[in-house]
């Protein structure tokens, strides 16, 4: 396997260079929130940064990607805009007067099944965990997974 160049500079948010061999990516939006975010010349701004529900980098999400989250989500406001599938791709456009390569959102979202949560599932003791917490529901799990009534209870029934 070949290292891109680009990974050498260990950047803390997901790039073109993240994409294997330019592949898309399908991703499931966690949340997204406000940073402060650093330029390659050290000048700051804040950003809106998606973070997933799986293991990859967060992305800062420039207008035209916001717009897309935006309209999946049917809402402006970011807050609202969790759960939300995304396909990731990259994209030739003109920046700082040359071409570069930029991550985009793709306009057509992803149709995702939802992952069946059982007691084997790896996020099973995550899900008890949040259940756990004052104010916590059982949707917020089903807006993620699917459960079967038995498991429900069961999950149900660890969190006390």
């Amino acid at each position: 396997m070949k290292t891109h160049w680009k990974k050498a500079f260990n950047k803390d948010y997901l790039g073109s260079h993240d994409l294997e061999d330019g592949k898309d990516l399908v991703a499931v939006i966690d949340h997204v929130e406000v940073r402060e975010v650093k330029d390659s010349t050290g000048k700051s701004s804040n950003c809106n940064v998606a973070v997933f529900t799986t293991k990859i980098k967060p992305m800062i999400l420039n207008v035209t990607n916001c717009k897309t989250v935006k309209a999946f989500a049917g809402s402006n406001y970011i807050e609202d805009w969790k759960n939300v599938p995304v396909t990731i791709c990259i994209r030739e456009v003109a920046a700082f007067g040359e071409t570069v390569e930029a991550l985009r959102i793709k306009q057509t979202q992803p149709s995702m099944e939802k992952a069946e949560l059982t007691p084997e599932h790896q996020m099973w003791g995550k899900a008890v965990e949040h259940l756990r917490k004052p104010g916590s529901k059982i949707e917020d799990i089903l807006s993620r997974y699917k459960l079967s009534e038995a498991n429900k209870a069961k999950l149900m029934e660890e969190a006390v």
